[in-house]
């Protein structure tokens, strides 16, 4: 089992002001309940796999906007 042990508070990530989290290429690791900016899908501090898409449907459609506005 997995356990946090506070490492993901070198790669917490600030909260954009223009775009959303997930948008801005932020990650959230849903055991240590902290987004982080890293490369790949896995959290540095306990090695579970981190969420890089919204989970409510009004989020994954303002997801979606954002990720077309920026093309």
């Amino acid at each position: 089992m997995a356990y946090c042990v506070g490492e993901c508070k070198k790669y917490k990530a600030l909260k954009p002001i223009q775009i959303g989290r997930y948008a801005a290429g932020q990650k959230r690791c849903n055991y240590c309940e902290i987004f982080v900016q890293v490369d790949g899908i896995v959290c540095p501090c306990c090695k579970s796999q981190l969420r890089c898409l919204p989970r409510s449907r009004k989020g994954k459609e303002k997801y979606l906007a954002q990720i077309e506005g920026q093309i």
